[in-house]
């Protein structure tokens, strides 16, 4: 009877397989080879392509993701391609260089966490056999870019929320709006943290709200747009600023402001360029980072024409992080210029008029 049974079953299985009843669960496997793969923390997931199926490496903690290339990692080149993370405070992530803002999220308590992308600083893969990266490490330090994220365990993900300037600074355009619509004058306009340029804009066109105008540029690449005022104008007057604002805490916060005599622009698309003038004899050049998640601007290198100091040879270079310490340099006409030219791409931007916010 046992044998009868077991003879039975082999031939109803045999049967089934032969016409196919069986296969459902065989097909529905090889479906999800095509599947995206998803991979998630306590607060959010992130999503690779299929693509990079047996090509990556994860690590995950609690509120970071790191992607790396398998190939790279065993071969002990590090194989980092990009990372992740939650942070709580903008600040801890301020000072961390490769590092970008992607967006908030904000957990099921109303906790709110700045999303941030981390790429390698140094080389992670291995460089014996080229300059170039393998294609899939390529891919991957790419992918990191447009990662897909969602929030997980009641947490709420907002793609590029405190990123943007026209969501950031409306009450502060609101703001230079009046001071410009109530003919501030200098010392009012001072007194507010504010270039005294749109008084003498004020005194001198009968459109003044068409001669300013602002625009947002992310000038230290942290993925977070500043508020740039300026005037518009056309050749070296072109994209000059007389205000600037960026984001501190989430907040908005005064960087500097400028004037005639000392104009700012932005250089090589990450700086920011002083131009100085103290009369015929000393001019000069200033060129400065602006430090993450701060309204301090750090010198990098100073450019000064100087012949009160020396009237025979008055070039002079700094790279004192105190412009004001007196560190400079004596050089040649030639160094000075050669120098001087690697930073003399600024932006010339096409500053949006302030007479269309009304």
């Amino acid at each position: 009877m046992k044998k009868s049974l077991l003879y039975l079953s082999i031939f109803v299985l045999f049967f089934l397989f032969m016409s196919g009843a069986v296969t459902s669960k065989i097909y529905a496997a090889d479906k999800n080879i095509n599947k995206d793969i998803i991979i998630k923390n306590k607060l959010f997931s992130i999503t690779l392509p299929n693509e990079f199926k047996n090509k990556y490496y994860v690590k995950v903690s609690k509120d970071k993701i790191s992607i790396f290339h398998k190939e790279s990692k065993k071969a002990g080149f590090g194989g980092f391609a990009f990372g992740i993370k939650a942070y709580k405070n903008p600040s801890d992530h301020a000072v961390l260089p490769g590092s970008k803002k992607l967006g908030e999220l904000t957990d099921k308590n109303g906790q709110v966490y700045d999303i941030v992308l981390k790429h390698p600083t140094d080389v992670q893969y291995d460089y014996t056999k080229g300059t170039e990266p393998p294609k899939d490490f390529k891919n991957l330090y790419n992918h990191g870019e447009n990662v897909d994220i969602v929030g997980v365990r009641g947490a709420k993900y907002h793609k590029q929320k405190g990123t943007k300037g026209k969501d950031l600074y409306n009450k502060i355009l609101e703001k230079h709006l009046t001071a410009i619509n109530e003919r501030w004058d200098s010392n009012k306009l001072e007194q507010e943290n504010m270039s005294y340029m749109y008084n003498v804009i004020n005194q001198t066109n009968n459109n003044p709200l068409d001669k300013i105008g602002y625009a947002y540029y992310d000038v230290n690449v942290d993925g977070i747009e500043e508020l740039l005022i300026g005037e518009i104008a056309e050749g070296e007057w072109k994209g000059v600023i007389y205000d600037i604002y960026t984001m501190v805490n989430r907040k908005p916060a005064h960087v500097i402001s400028g004037g005639e005599r000392d104009r700012y622009y932005v250089c090589d698309d990450s700086f920011i360029c002083n131009e100085y003038s103290s009369g015929a004899e000393e001019s000069g050049l200033i060129v400065y980072n602006l430090v993450e998640n701060s309204t301090e601007l750090f010198p990098q290198v100073g450019f000064k024409y100087d012949s009160y100091t020396n009237k025979k040879n008055p070039w002079f270079l700094s790279y004192s992080t105190n412009i004001s310490d007196d560190k400079w340099e004596n050089v040649s006409q030639k160094t000075y210029e050669e120098r001087k030219s690697t930073f003399d791409k600024y932006e010339r931007f096409n500053f949006i008029p302030f007479s269309t916010l009304e």
